[in-house]
């Protein structure tokens, strides 16, 4: 079973979380792009990783995060 934690952040602080997670999910992105491809068409950041299966479950996990976020943000 997960360990569940509450926290009590300031909004603002909230949306920073998001950005900087919406920005993880393009580095995933990315990098699964050019994992996958073996390049990217615009200069971008990639994450140092050489699995495109590892690239997808960060992507998966960060766009998780984000919903289960956007959805606690929603239902206060």
């Amino acid at each position: 079973m997960r360990k569940m934690i509450t926290l009590t952040l300031p909004t603002e602080v909230v949306g920073e979380i998001l950005n900087h997670l919406e920005d993880g999910v393009e580095v995933w992105r990315n990098t699964e792009e050019y994992l996958s491809g073996g390049c990217v068409v615009t200069p971008c950041f990639v994450a140092e990783c050489s699995s495109i299966r590892k690239a997808r479950r960060m992507m998966t996990l960060y766009e998780e995060t984000i919903s289960l976020i956007e959805k606690t943000v929603k239902t206060k």
